[in-house]
């Protein structure tokens, strides 16, 4: 009867790792950026907030940061490749170090899961694929470049 138990939750096993594995390239490729119940938490949250928008003149020695993709102009389906670009002036240089980006209301640091599939090229960053539920999203990036010069920047976009 024990081996007749073992040899089902095996082959359920094995099923459910099939169904798994049939999942697009794309999608098995891609990370999993936000959760869905981070997602949830954030959307609830941002419903109870008024949005609040500060806004300031960066100064000329600050750095910069790019968003290259994804297109923040119209929604965007997932997974997402995510390319950033930050630029500094003069002989500074990014404190890589220094990066932060935070997710949606609660402000919830993804910075490591995000530095583990990110690839630093040149002055940006790229992630090939990173899955998002469907509906509003925001992160804030921070950087600090070798000077000690720091900035923040605020990205809101839309997943189908």
């Amino acid at each position: 009867m024990k081996a007749l138990i073992v040899l089902l939750a095996l082959g359920l096993t094995a099923q459910v790792s099939a169904q798994n594995s049939a999942q697009t390239s794309a999608q098995a490729s891609a990370f999993e950026l936000v959760s869905q119940s981070e997602y949830r938490a954030s959307e609830a949250q941002e419903k109870l907030i008024p949005p609040f928008n500060s806004r300031s003149t960066p100064a000329p020695s600050d750095p910069v940061i790019e968003v290259r993709s994804p297109s923040l102009t119209a929604p965007i389906k997932a997974p997402v490749g995510i390319d950033l670009r930050f630029l500094t002036s003069g002989a500074a240089k990014i404190n890589w170090d220094s990066l932060k980006i935070l997710y949606g209301a609660f402000k919830l640091d993804i910075t490591e899961r995000v530095k583990r599939e990110a690839k630093i090229v040149g002055d940006g960053m790229q992630i090939p694929s990173a899955n998002l539920p469907s509906g509003n999203h925001k992160l804030v990036i921070q950087v600090a470049n070798t000077e000690g010069k720091q900035t923040e920047r605020e990205v809101r976009f839309t997943v189908e």
